[in-house]
């Protein structure tokens, strides 16, 4: 849509303003079904790798449609700042509508710094280790495989950017976040990153940026988690010397195996999603099962590499992602199998597929589809990952209780999941909704009062771990901490006030040790309730029918039904180097890796 006028243009951004304010309820609540790392512009290109998470839109509910033409309409995220502060002063009139609108006094101000922040509390050196075991899965828990001590993975979610402050980041400021935050002010100042912000597809666990992991992993380590999640690796880099520092500082990383450039598994019907050719690219199964085995190669050597996601949210940018499923199975498979080849110099790292929580029926059928062996054992993913953002309020009272975990809105997911027969981790976790929410400069915010839940006697049974999202702040400030220059008068990595509340609760509260395996762990047929009893059955489930999957992509509206029971075949991929490492794995490790194949 073109304007021919500047007065077209504001009468059309301040209607649009009125009616997203309008809907800004209603938009607050689909935040916890949207997804994606998408821009605005991109929403093709992401739909056809389906990889990433949260939210389109980058602007207020309803603004997608605006033109393009940045001189005269509030500027995206990741324009230049000079470019946004020259505009400004020519642009007053159209900011003054935005201002009046949505009663945000930002367009407004000129200071060219802003108050220094609170100085953290000092930070202390955290603890290192001389080397960490690796885990393993044994029916529905993970286990340290030396110790046979259960564990349960804290976690947090990385994916830095070198990002700067702006105005536009978060959800629109809706009238009930400005009647609950009557004194909130936006007077913050974009900072200026040395080096620039980065794409969400930089490798930033790379050796060349030491400098900046090294850091934000003792802050980590300081939250007291043991693991890290990572969202984009480049196989064709170095990444020892992370893997190497994390593992001193007792940390677990769970590495992707897709790319969203190279190397994805496309949201299109099966067999598609492993066979297609695409102009340009080539063959998208032939790509995606070299890209991974490059990674499951490299992070395999490491003891501390904790799982590897063989696909995250495969339906959530585009509905034919449903009828994707089968690929899923098909990479799976396909990893599984290259395992087995190199057992004797390969150690078989765990999978795990990481699904957004779309509610019931669907994110239980989902998992026993992905659970299942189909064919074989080899197609069934090694555990799964929620991720999971609706517990937005403190507590959840209910029947004469001032906080009643039956009516959380985990109970269902407790429901849907309590009988699953691999190890289910919230592979992402943090409403920043409604009690939660916070506005720069991001005082209070989440106090994670789920956690205790996860870990005790409601969930404790049936969850193996919760990553926190996410470590640095960016446009949806869901962040944990600042990174360096993100404001101005803020020139080092800044901890937030939900920093220290996560550390609190990291801190307090652990799994319980009544499974722990002892000696036991070295069993292959070793089961949790062989310790200690279990609640519930954990038995793999039978593939679900055929009526099953078909109703579910009919509720999503699909126009083509995907064949669930049928995996593509495996695509005839040449890497060009030793299919195998070189050394030998442990006789430990051997051992392992014959648990799960012949030998």
């Amino acid at each position: 849509m073109v304007f021919c006028n500047d007065m077209a243009k504001v009468l059309f951004f301040v209607l649009a303003v009125l009616v997203a304010s309008s809907l800004g309820d209603i938009a607050s609540s689909e935040l916890l079904l949207e997804d994606s790392e998408c821009s605005k512009g991109q929403e093709d290109e992401c739909a056809l790798h389906a990889l990433q998470r949260r939210a389109l839109a980058r602007q207020l509910p309803g603004l997608e449609g605006l033109p393009d033409d940045d001189s005269d309409l509030p500027d995206e995220a990741d324009e230049d700042e000079d470019s946004k502060e020259d505009s400004d002063d020519d642009d007053d009139d159209v900011q003054d509508s935005q201002a009046e609108t949505t009663s945000i006094p930002w367009s407004k101000y000129t200071g060219p710094t802003m108050p220094p922040l609170p100085e953290n509390p000092p930070t202390p050196q955290p603890t290192s280790v001389k080397s960490v075991n690796p885990v393993v899965t044994r029916g529905n828990l993970l286990y340290d495989s030396v110790t046979g001590k259960r564990f349960f993975a804290k976690g947090v979610a990385y994916n830095p950017r070198n990002e700067k402050y702006d105005h536009s980041f978060g959800p629109s400021v809706t009238p009930s976040y400005l009647e609950s935050h009557p004194k909130w002010k936006d007077t913050c100042v974009p900072g200026n990153p040395i080096g620039g912000t980065w794409s969400y597809t930089e490798d930033v666990q790379a050796d060349v940026h030491e400098e900046t992991w090294s850091r934000d992993l003792e802050a980590i380590a300081n939250l007291g988690a043991n693991t890290v999640r990572l969202y984009n690796v480049d196989p064709k880099n170095s990444h020892s010397k992370f893997m190497k520092r994390a593992e001193e500082l007792g940390i677990y990383i769970i590495v992707p195996l897709n790319g969203k450039d190279f190397g994805f598994l496309p949201a299109f019907p099966s067999p598609d999603c492993y066979t297609k050719e695409l102009p340009g690219y080539g063959n998208v199964g032939v790509h995606a099962l070299e890209f991974s085995k490059a990674i499951v190669k490299e992070f395999s050597q490491y003891p501390n590499t904790l799982l590897f996601t063989v696909a995250n949210e495969l339906a959530q940018n585009d509905k034919n992602g449903f009828a994707a499923f089968p690929c899923v199975k098909a990479l799976t498979r396909d990893i599984h199998q290259y395992q087995k080849s190199c057992n004797s110099t390969m150690r078989r790292v765990p999978l795990i597929y990481s699904d957004v929580d779309m509610g019931p029926p669907d994110r239980s059928d989902i998992a026993k589809y992905l659970t299942c062996a189909l064919e074989s054992e080899d197609d069934a993913v090694d555990a799964y990952g929620l991720n999971v953002y609706s517990w937005c309020d403190e507590v959840y009272p209910g029947d004469g209780k001032p906080d009643n975990f039956k009516y959380s809105p985990y109970y269902e997911i407790k429901k849907g999941f309590d009988h699953l027969s691999v190890p289910l981790i919230f592979t992402e976790f943090g409403c920043n909704l409604g009690a939660f929410a916070t506005k720069c400069p991001y005082k209070g915010g989440r106090t994670w009062p789920d956690f205790k839940h996860m870990v005790g006697d409601d969930m404790g049974e049936m969850l193996s771990g919760a990553v926190a999202f996410q470590f640095s702040m960016d446009r949806e400030e869901y962040g944990l901490t600042l990174s360096a220059n993100f404001l101005a008068n803020q020139t080092e990595l800044y901890l937030l006030d939900n920093y220290f509340n996560l550390q609190k609760v990291y801190n307090k509260y652990h799994a319980k040790s009544d499974w722990d395996a002892g000696d036991d762990i070295s069993s292959c047929s070793f089961k949790p309730d062989d310790v200690h009893r279990l609640e519930k059955s954990h038995a793999q489930p039978e593939c679900p029918s055929k009526s099953v999957w078909t109703k579910l992509q009919k509720r999503h509206g699909l126009p083509r039904i995907g064949d669930w029971s049928i995996i593509p075949a495996t695509p005839n991929v040449t890497t060009g180097q030793a299919e195998c490492p070189a050394k030998s794995v442990s006789a430990a490790v051997k051992k392992e890796n014959c648990c799960h194949m012949k030998c």
